[in-house]
């Protein structure tokens, strides 16, 4: 499945395609000198999503010990390959350079990865990719476990399920290519439908439609980009969307920033906790351990499809 998106992507391969489509978008974004800026950045763009590639292929060939630094590289530069779609001018400042979150210091004793936070920065890429890319802002000095990071993740669940015997996720039936929102979905919020649809159109900007049936409404799927449906979380796997399962797990990051922000914590663990990682690896000895790799697995195949969603949606 992950090579057909790669092999999607070589259309994009192509500067001679790429310029022309880029200037028509920066027209469209009202950014002088369109044509200038598509050909400084048609060589660029071309650039950044080869080498996101290479780096993905080769942790694919790579042993887990060093796929999490692999992936996180890879990702940041698909991210920017993104990013000069809606940002020509990107970097204009050295303050988009640095990655934008940090890690705690980890404690050697009963370490838990599912426990651990990440910080996120004022400034640096990962800001700058929310507010450019998504239009979200003021997450500065925002903190996140691992553990409710990967809870946005649809295919994760049913790690959660066999490890900790709980569901995380309702999904979501559709209705004619529309998402079904019932009475059922709105109890786990301890919300009524209707307060639920206001919820959702306050929040996250979704209009909610009504179904011809007392206990359930509508949600246009068609307006949802896959790349961008939070708190909705779309499984690749079964061509489907969830949705967590309860208020303190709904955010709004995108899940592109989300596998940002994992990828960050766990190429500084590959890097710098040396020791607990290959314990870990080659311990197996806790839940750690499925639980890290089965992202890893999730995260080879949907980074590239979100890349390719959110460039077919956007060139």
């Amino acid at each position: 499945m992950t090579s057909s998106f790669w092999e999607r992507l070589l259309s994009y391969h192509s500067t001679e395609t790429v310029q022309k489509k880029l200037e028509k978008c920066y027209k469209k974004l009202s950014f002088e000198n369109a044509s200038g800026l598509s050909y400084e950045n048609g060589y660029r763009f071309v650039y950044f999503l080869k080498h996101g590639e290479n780096f993905f292929l080769q942790a694919g060939q790579s042993p887990y010990t060093i796929q999490p630094m692999l992936l996180f590289y890879g990702i940041s530069q698909l991210i920017k390959a993104c990013l000069i779609v809606i940002d020509p001018e990107y970097p204009s400042t050295s303050s988009v350079l640095a990655h934008g979150v940090s890690s705690r210091k980890r404690k050697k004793q009963q370490y838990h990865f599912l426990k651990d936070e990440i910080k996120i920065q004022r400034n640096g890429l990962f800001s700058h990719v929310a507010n450019k890319l998504f239009q979200i802002n003021h997450l500065d000095a925002e903190k996140y476990s691992m553990e409710l990071l990967l809870k946005q993740i649809a295919e994760m669940n049913e790690v959660f399920f066999f490890h900790h015997s709980k569901e995380h996720f309702i999904k979501l039936k559709t209705n004619q290519g529309r998402l079904v929102l019932s009475e059922n979905i709105a109890q786990c919020f301890h919300m009524s439908l209707t307060r639920l649809a206001e919820y959702l159109e306050e929040k996250y900007k979704f209009n909610t439609a009504e179904s011809g049936h007392n206990d359930c409404l509508l949600l246009n799927k068609v307006s949802i980009a896959n790349f961008h449906c939070a708190p909705f979380s779309y499984h690749l796997e079964e061509d489907c969307f969830y949705l967590p399962n309860s208020r303190e797990t709904l955010l709004i990051l995108p899940e592109l920033l989300v596998h940002y922000l994992l990828l960050y914590n766990l190429s500084m663990i590959s890097r710098y906790e040396t020791e607990w990682w290959y314990e870990l690896l080659l311990g197996a000895s806790s839940d750690d351990y499925p639980f890290i790799l089965r992202y890893i697995e999730i995260a080879k195949r949907k980074i590239p499809y979100f890349v390719l969603n959110f460039l077919e949606h956007n060139l």
